[in-house]
């Protein structure tokens, strides 16, 4: 049963990656939301304004006492607020501006703070019918001052004006790249969660854990060509230990996966074909199978290395040999050329190579053949170790053929490249054949490491009686 978010499986240079290779998707989504909501914003943007006056409130007939004032002044603001909605001042206000409904207008009166000014404000969709409205309002003063307080007086302190730019400017620019930010950083987290909740398998524990199964090795992503001229080119065609631009981490990546190779035949000598297989095309088992018969070749063992991937056969690619001076392979299997002349010993090439140099169909016959059986057989008794490079077990089934015929069976899985259920399908099948399975190789490893900076460290041997001392140095 698999777990919904396996922990152990999440690697972040799957996740970096996959937002790199997507990050035009997020850009397109943050480029749609900036256009759709300034559309949205435009068409439903409606300008407001607001026209405003002053007066001072004071008794008619004044007692000189300051808080006297405020007191009235109150009373009336709170009277008039009251009225403003009232059918009355609405009534007239229509007459004023002969307008049939002017109750959209918002209308408010309130007391600045410790004075006896009052402030009366008008918005509305119109500036004109804001101003207006204030100036039909207070030239009814004296017919409302019978509902408000006669003995309240009215004097301007500031003329309403009409107003030239809306209270609610349009800021379509801010909003929408408000907008545009969100709907990215939304399509950022579902890629971010889809390279989470992918079903590959992405670190060594996922092998371990997921698969439930031995981790024979990991390979680290090795460049091929690693100048830019070299990029343009394409001057280096595939990945061989024998390379002298090789790194050292690819080539002890290999020799670890070569040791447990020879500690599984030292278990039983007589068992000595490895079949090297997986599931789809592109996960680099024919560079692993190559590489391993090669390490083992550089150990003084004698290796032959069966290229069965008739459908696509690669192994004259990756030793860059001439079609023409090798002996397809099929001839072998239908009998009309004996081993010895259908495989291939170049001069420097420590490994003999049976292949073929063209692709075939209906390889399965082939495969299933009695000759194919019979060149295993010979091919165990000439040397010591017998390499064989399958097609990928998903898309034919080559490799399932041979399964019953050879003594080791190894999957190449490629990092976050086939989902689990296709792996864990292939690995059943190895485990219900005759052959042993000796673990899965993880490919092409790569994963971020942050490394803090530390002071550099120099290592050298001085001689002291005799004896090495090693003196470190720190810069």
């Amino acid at each position: 049963m698999h777990k919904f978010l396996d922990l152990q499986n999440i690697n972040l240079y799957s996740i970096v990656r996959d937002v790199l290779n997507r990050i035009w998707i997020v850009l397109i989504v943050g480029c749609l939301g900036i256009m759709v909501s300034f559309i949205f914003l435009k068409k439903e943007y409606v300008p407001t304004y607001t026209s405003s006056a002053i007066y001072v409130i004071n008794p008619s007939q004044s007692t000189g006492f300051v808080m006297g004032n405020k007191v009235v002044a109150d009373s009336v603001v709170e009277a008039f607020n009251s009225l403003l909605d009232s059918d009355v001042m609405l009534g007239r206000i229509n007459r004023d501006l002969k307008r049939t409904d002017s109750s959209e207008s918002k209308k408010e009166a309130t007391l600045i703070e410790q004075t006896n000014l009052m402030k009366f404000t008008v918005t509305s969709n119109d500036p004109i019918v804001s101003y207006q409205t204030i100036s039909a309002a207070m030239n009814s003063y004296y017919e409302l001052s019978d509902y408000l307080n006669a003995d309240a007086v009215f004097d301007v302190i500031r003329e309403p004006t009409i107003a030239q730019n809306p209270n609610n400017a349009f800021t379509p620019r801010i909003r929408s790249l408000e907008v545009g930010g969100v709907c990215a950083l939304l399509m950022l987290l579902i890629i971010i969660l889809i390279s989470i909740f992918r079903k590959t398998i992405k670190t060594e524990n996922a092998v371990k854990e997921s698969l439930g199964v031995n981790l024979l090795g990991v390979i680290n992503h090795e460049n091929k060509n690693k100048t830019i001229k070299a990029k343009v080119v394409q001057s280096v065609k595939s990945l061989l230990i024998t390379s002298p631009i090789i790194s050292n981490a690819f080539i002890e990546d290999i020799n670890n996966i070569r040791t447990k190779i020879e500690y599984e035949k030292e278990n039983d000598s007589s068992k000595n074909t490895f079949m090297i297989t997986s599931v789809c095309e592109n996960e680099g088992k024919s560079t692993v199978a190559m590489n391993v018969a090669l390490s083992l070749a550089k150990e003084g063992k004698k290796v032959i290395l069966i290229d069965a991937d008739m459908r696509k056969p690669a192994a004259y690619k990756m030793l860059d040999i001439p079609k023409r001076k090798i002996t397809d392979m099929s001839k072998l299997l239908l009998g009309k050329i004996g081993l010895d002349e259908a495989m291939y010993k170049g001069k420097n090439i420590p490994i003999d190579i049976i292949m073929s140099n063209k692709s075939h169909s209906r390889t399965n016959e082939y495969m299933k053949s009695a000759a194919m059986f019979d060149l295993i057989e010979k091919c165990k008794l000439l040397a010591d170790f017998v390499i064989i490079d399958t097609p990928p077990m998903a898309l034919v089934s080559d490799a399932e053929a041979l399964l019953d015929r050879v003594d080791y069976a190894i999957l190449v899985t490629r990092q976050d490249f086939s989902y689990t259920n296709d792996v864990m399908n292939c690995i059943e099948l190895i485990e219900e054949s005759n052959a042993k399975f000796t673990g899965c190789i993880l490919n092409d490893y790569k994963t971020l490491k942050f490394r803090p900076k530390r002071n550099a460290h120099r290592y050298d041997y001085n001689s002291v009686n005799g004896e090495k001392v090693v003196e470190i140095y720190e810069k």
